[in-house]
């Protein structure tokens, strides 16, 4: 076996457990999501879970902050100025962190 082909199955090795964990807490995580049907550009957070969130996006199109209830969605609030990919920051209401990926319409 080749070095190259040596170190990727090592790192494959190494990276699967922590997707398949990912994969189990990704259901409660919040969603960043923008809505095509409606006309201007914007961004929501969605929450999946029993949990509401405060929620701050950036992206390469604008910024913003924004809550979601638990079990529904809200809008970040900023201006986004066309579509485009956005990163988020979320605080649960019992604690929790996660950093939502999502694209603004």
């Amino acid at each position: 076996m080749n070095r190259l082909a040596l170190r990727t199955t090592i790192a494959t090795v190494a990276v699967a457990p922590l997707v398949a964990l990912g994969a189990g807490v990704a259901a409660a995580a919040p969603t960043l999501h923008g809505d095509p049907d409606t006309p201007g550009t914007q961004l929501n957070i969605h929450s999946n879970s029993p949990h509401s969130f405060t929620c701050g996006a950036i992206g390469v199109t604008g910024v913003g902050i924004g809550t979601a209830p638990a079990n529904g969605s809200g809008p970040v609030n900023g201006t986004f100025f066309g579509d485009g990919p956005a990163q988020g920051g979320c605080v649960g209401d019992d604690g929790s962190i996660y950093f939502p990926a999502g694209h603004a319409h």
